[in-house]
């Protein structure tokens, strides 16, 4: 009961103040990948998390274009920014404030640059990345990829930059994400 009560806080603050790019949509497979890895409060209860979440939100309203993402770890709100004025008003606010290079509008657009760049790709690179999310830890993309596949597409991406200076950490893929996975 509260590891699946973590999990719907993880989702729920995984989005919370940020939007997507227009003409995109996030999958079920990023939602999902953005819950279990920015999440590891499966002991904490849900009294605690509701009051994170809503502190969550009101960083992100008072943050604006400056806030990047939040996410709970170890029991405490962790918030990136792109603002070093800012960490204060994270602070006063009871999280855990880290300071990153690109928004959550350059990181989300990095991620639509990425798919760009993985649809012009040869088989098997076409279909070997099979989510995408936002690491607000270290500020860049995290890129779930297909083991046997993950050091060509890592490759690929140091060599061609399609994203730029934008970090891109990399884990092995279970799979692409289908609704009766998530079940």
């Amino acid at each position: 009961m509260l590891a699946s009560t973590a999990a719907m806080a993880a989702l729920l603050l995984t989005g919370c103040g940020q939007g997507t790019d227009p003409g995109t949509q996030p999958s079920a497979s990023t939602t999902a990948s953005e819950s279990s890895q920015q999440t590891d409060n499966s002991g904490e209860n849900a009294v605690d998390q509701d009051a994170l979440l809503q502190t969550n939100d009101q960083l992100s309203e008072a943050l604006g274009d400056d806030y990047v993402q939040g996410w709970i770890k170890d029991g405490k709100l962790n918030v990136s920014t792109t603002s070093e004025e800012q960490l204060s008003t994270i602070e006063e606010a009871g999280a855990v404030g880290h300071l990153v290079q690109f928004s959550s509008e350059e990181l989300r657009s990095a991620i639509s640059e990425i798919m760009k760049w993985q649809s012009k790709q040869e088989n098997p690179v076409r279909n070997a990345i099979h989510a995408y999310t936002l690491n607000p830890e270290t500020g860049g993309i995290t890129l779930s990829v297909d083991k046997s596949q993950l050091e060509a597409v890592e490759k690929l991406i140091d060599d061609e930059k399609p994203i730029g200076e934008i970090p891109v950490d990399y884990k092995e893929s279970g799979g692409i994400m289908t609704p009766a996975a998530t079940q």
